[in-house]
């Protein structure tokens, strides 16, 4: 009866032993899965920005050849605006500090400032009156960025005439360093907004930045 048992011990053992080893391959599959997609979706996104990049000066080449009748930057604007939540969405996967996300953001915030000088030109140039709205923020210890952050996107949907820049405080880019300089940025006053080159501290509501941005509500 013993011998029996202790069979019976054993099978189990080795039966906890094999499930133990399913699970664990399993995992690591699904890991390995996940890790691969992360990376794509990494990859497809640096590719779009240079895409967009490239996009942005073909624009601005058009621009100063005076093609305004025949320019059209809704869908390049969608683009970047979907870039922006994408970036958003690594940032959610990766966290802030990762140092793929972080050079994502540098590249992406050179890509914006570009996007803002166009549409700058645009409305001198063309006619046009788009909204240009700069936004500073730092994801470290700033209670009102994120409410910030979900009034001025709720704004866009609604209006898609504006256009929102948006830059991480911290990051270490000597273009968003001219940028704090000459708008006086503090970390101690985010968020921040510019409209027109006039500067606003603090948290703006949504009827606040209709006023501001002279839409209506």
């Amino acid at each position: 009866m013993s011998r029996i048992k202790r069979r019976i011990d054993a099978a189990k053992y080795l039966i906890a032993v094999a499930v133990a080893v399913v699970i664990f391959l399993f995992g690591y599959m699904a890991s390995s899965q996940i890790n691969s997609e992360k990376f794509r979706q990494l990859e497809e996104m640096t590719q779009d920005i240079r895409t967009d990049a490239l996009s942005n000066e073909i624009l601005f080449q058009l621009v100063q050849s005076s093609a305004c009748e025949t320019l059209n930057t809704t869908e390049y604007n969608l683009e970047l605006y979907q870039i922006g939540k994408r970036l958003t969405y690594m940032e959610s996967l990766y966290g802030f500090t990762h140092p793929e996300v972080i050079r994502l953001k540098e590249y992406y915030s050179l890509l914006e400032i570009r996007h803002w000088l166009l549409s700058r030109e645009i409305n001198e140039k063309c006619g046009k009156r788009t909204r240009l709205v700069l936004y500073f923020y730092t994801n470290a210890g700033c209670n009102d960025c994120e409410d910030q952050g979900v009034v001025l996107t709720n704004i866009h949907n609604d209006y898609p005439v504006m256009n929102v820049y948006s830059f991480e405080y911290y990051l270490n880019n000597s273009a968003v360093e001219y940028l704090k300089k000459i708008y006086n940025i503090t970390p101690n006053r985010l968020p921040t907004i510019v409209v027109d080159g006039k500067v606003y501290y603090g948290f703006q509501s949504k009827e606040e930045l209709l006023k501001i941005l002279n839409l209506s509500g």
